[in-house]
């Protein structure tokens, strides 16, 4: 056979094989979907609930992380440029940059140390009003990464980023 024929039969096969729709996932499976989401989003991001007010708890990281020698970025309102896009009911979300202070070089040294890329922290710390009118932080689930590593020079390095950012929460979260 040629390589045209061998061609021309692969291409009437693609094209005159019948497409069929997929499916529509049963309520089951799109619950256990959600559920499935849920856990990986609970296990990736750390949400908590401020003892304080919005404005008070955005102050109060900025100067718990500067008073610990953490190098905090200007602040991004989040909620104005959701609203300058178009969006009415904009939540109020504001996103303070900081990390523990050489965190990220911390993590470059078990890299280079294991051989095996371990990604930067996003370094954020998400303050945001929910649908509650709760005041509520994000921020990347450090501890949990930590636990999750492998590798001991890594698990040690998260574990001291995680104890860090809980003492620079500590009185502003419950």
């Amino acid at each position: 056979m040629s390589r045209l024929s061998i061609l021309f039969a692969l291409l009437c096969a693609v094209v005159l094989t019948p497409i069929h729709a997929a499916a529509e996932p049963t309520p089951e499976q799109i619950q256990s979907a959600r559920v499935s989401q849920a856990m990986l989003m609970s296990a990736l991001f750390d949400l908590r609930k401020s003892r304080l007010g919005f404005d008070e708890t955005v102050a109060a990281i900025r100067l718990a992380a500067e008073r610990r020698g953490w190098r905090v970025g200007p602040t991004q309102d989040a909620g104005a440029a959701m609203q300058q896009a178009g969006v009415k009911d904009a939540p109020r979300i504001k996103v303070i940059p900081t990390c523990p202070p050489e965190a990220n070089q911390r993590l470059a040294s078990v890299t280079i140390a294991q051989g095996k890329p371990v990604p930067p922290l996003p370094c954020r710390i998400t303050v945001l009003v929910d649908k509650d009118k709760q005041v509520q932080i994000v921020k990347i689930n450090t501890a949990h990464l930590a636990r999750a590593a492998k590798g001991d020079a890594l698990a040690r390095v998260m574990g001291e980023i995680a104890a860090e950012e809980e003492a620079m929460l500590k009185g502003i979260v419950d």
